[in-house]
């Protein structure tokens, strides 16, 4: 088996400033990227879909639950928004497109409302922007 270098606590600390430029770059890129998929066009939801759940017959909208967003996850992961009674579909991953769903920030960063914090474009999205919690800002 392979097995990472050994070094001094000195260099470990000079590798690891150096893969965290790295890292803060990627999110950066990330952060824009996902800036673009909120910008995405929508398209609304008209086929009147009908589910079967706890309670019995369910339409779409009923699947938000009161929430604005919803996301389901089948052989892809599909992001809706709601605005009153219409639905609208908003971002779908393709192939390999899952792999990015790590936590909950990954979830929230593919709807379109993203994490409702201050820091996040486009602006208006979110009803009331709230810092970071807990603040990852640097």
């Amino acid at each position: 088996m392979s097995l990472p270098t050994v070094v001094s606590r000195e260099d470990w600390l000079v590798a690891r400033k150096l893969l965290l430029a790295k890292e803060k770059e990627l999110t950066r890129r990330r952060d824009a990227l996902n800036v673009e998929r909120r910008n995405l066009p929508m398209v609304e939801i008209v086929k009147d879909y009908a589910f079967e759940g706890p309670d019995g017959k369910a339409g779409l909208v009923d699947l938000f639950e009161g929430r604005r967003q919803l996301i389901v996850g089948h052989f892809t992961t599909s992001c809706f928004l709601r605005d009153g009674d219409a639905v609208f579909h908003t971002y779908a991953t393709f192939g390999r497109g899952a792999e990015m769903l790590g936590g909950s920030y990954y979830w929230l960063d593919l709807t379109a409302l993203g994490r409702q914090e201050d820091w996040e474009e486009p602006k208006g999205r979110a009803s009331r922007a709230h810092a970071a919690s807990p603040d990852f800002s640097d």
